[in-house]
């Protein structure tokens, strides 16, 4: 086994990333966040490192390393949509690696095997291998940062450049989603919990005030702290989405979660040390995303879901030992080693979790309709037809900038935004406002945007349409002020109507989205 080690890992990584690359290149239109990733980027491209002080414009500095990545793959490649995504497929293809090494180190050989193997062929490993956006990098650092720290607490001759390694997976975390901070209270509860001596003598050094003090001043330097009060402000209102996360983990994943929590208890028994960091770990992000966080969204659990394959190899690994344990010939010892591998190979083959076959699109909305998803090329290739937008007298309002960015470019001037301007209750965990500002013509526009302007009602409207004599608007979102939606349907010329991205394979994911036009031939 240990001889076939580096071909059967090289072997893992390979199929990793072919199943993530495949059918990238056909360019599948961007959803909402992909956008606004391309946007970032593209700002970054645009800007330089300016684009952390620069009034104008939103820059998203809980997302620092995702858009940095983009626009670097932008820059090498061009502004496509398989070049955001390029990244993220390559970063994924190591996911399975990054969970074979955490694997090993904890358990044993066999159950790293195991585990990379499911997180290879998982359909929700895969399908977040290839957006445009930082969750699978996330994941990657969480993992890094487990293994660094287990072995950091665990060996008595520690060197300056492991410290050096560990400090830096930290601050990229940091820098790339706020939710890292709960790796942070992890890691610092499970310290304490079994290196109570040790964290005392730690605080009496003064390396660690010097890296307290950096990380608060990268966080405060990017306006990283600002925004995450702004964003998350609401994680501290208390709210209930237990029910969704676990329809999602037990309803979708029930065998994945039962085999995983099995594996995690028969972990604590025999392994308690390590296994306990995983499941504080898993029990902390529960927590929190259940009942502190507004928005849910299964993707907020990508961060645990190694662990709780991680969990699961190792109840495949103990059943296959138990089952072979009364068997001692050289035959049976050698099936003894690779029967957790034809266990879960068979586990793979016919569980609708996970993908045999490459295919040219993952849904985001395999497991739950969450993320709206329908063909907007060919809305924008509508309206590039129909608009004649190189005169710039073309009014163009979409429900979000970024997107009309993405397909007119930063600078077409004639942009409003659809939106809700203070309006009671949520949508998807998130409030029904939009801040905006008066200028002085009397319109009110939204903040770093580059001179969006808000259409809040039907007089905002109105008002913006005797302006220009052509224009389009495209409504996705039936909550939006229902007056302007109305108006629309009644007064406007319907262009075309979607709600169902021919590729994604959920039935029930529809999404109305209609485009509307005035003056248009």
């Amino acid at each position: 086994m240990k001889r076939l080690l580096p071909f059967i890992l090289f072997l893992i990584v390979g199929v990793s990333f072919f199943l993530r690359l495949y059918g990238i290149f056909n360019n599948h239109p961007f959803w909402v966040d992909e956008f606004s990733s391309a946007n970032q980027a593209r700002y970054i491209l645009k800007y330089g490192l300016s684009v952390f002080t620069n009034p104008n414009i939103y820059f998203e500095s809980h997302n620092i390393t995702t858009h940095f990545l983009v626009a670097t793959f932008f820059k090498l490649f061009g502004q496509y949509e398989w070049s955001a995504r390029l990244p993220f497929v390559i970063i994924g293809s190591f996911i399975p690696l990054a969970v074979f090494f955490l694997s090993r180190y904890i358990f044993n050989t066999k159950t790293a095997i195991v585990a990379a193997l499911l997180t290879t062929f998982s359909y929700f490993e895969i399908v977040w291998s290839r957006q445009a956006r930082g969750y699978i990098l996330f994941q990657l650092l969480v993992l890094i940062a487990m293994l660094l720290y287990l072995r950091l607490t665990e060996k008595q001759n520690k060197s300056i450049s492991a410290y050096t390694v560990f400090s830096f997976v930290i601050i990229l975390g940091i820098l790339t989603h706020s939710l890292f901070y709960i790796l942070l209270i992890t890691l610092i509860l499970h310290f304490i919990l079994f290196n109570y001596p040790l964290f005392k003598i730690w605080f009496k050094k003064p390396w660690i005030y010097f890296v307290l003090f950096f990380l608060i001043a990268i966080s405060y330097g990017t306006g990283f702290l600002n925004n995450l009060r702004a964003d998350y402000s609401l994680g501290f209102l208390l709210t209930n989405n237990f029910w969704y996360y676990h329809s999602f983990l037990w309803r979708e994943y029930g065998l994945i979660t039962f085999l995983g929590f099995v594996g995690l208890t028969i972990g604590l028994l025999t392994r308690r040390r390590f296994v306990s960091l995983i499941v504080l770990y898993i029990f902390i992000n529960l927590i929190f995303l259940s009942f502190f966080f507004q928005p849910y969204v299964s993707r907020y659990l990508l961060p645990i879901f190694p662990h709780i394959l991680i969990g699961m190899a190792y109840s495949i690994t103990h059943i296959s030992e138990l089952f072979m344990s009364n068997l001692k010939s050289k035959k049976n010892m050698l099936l003894n080693s690779i029967m957790p591998v034809l266990l879960t190979l068979f586990v793979i083959i016919n569980g609708y979790k996970f993908v045999t076959k490459p295919k040219s699109f993952y849904s985001v909305n395999h497991d739950f309709r969450e993320i709206a998803i329908i063909d907007y090329d060919q809305i924008y290739n509508l309206i590039k037809e129909k608009g004649e937008l190189e005169k710039g007298k073309t009014m163009i309002v979409d429900t979000w900038w970024d997107r009309l960015y993405w397909y007119l470019g930063q600078d077409y001037s004639p942009v409003y935004a659809f939106r809700w301007m203070n309006e009671k209750g949520y949508v998807n965990g998130l409030p029904k406002s939009t801040p905006f500002i008066i200028n002085s013509k009397g319109e009110k526009i939204i903040p770093k945007t580059n001179n969006v302007r808000l259409i809040s009602n039907l007089a905002d409207f109105k008002k913006a349409m005797s302006k220009y004599p052509k224009g389009f608007i495209f409504i996705d979102d039936s909550s939006l002020p229902h007056e302007v939606i109305e108006y629309a349907e009644k007064k406007l010329k319907k262009e075309i109507y979607l709600d169902h991205y021919s590729l994604d394979d959920n039935p029930y994911s529809i999404w109305p989205a209609t485009l509307y036009s005035w003056g248009i031939k």
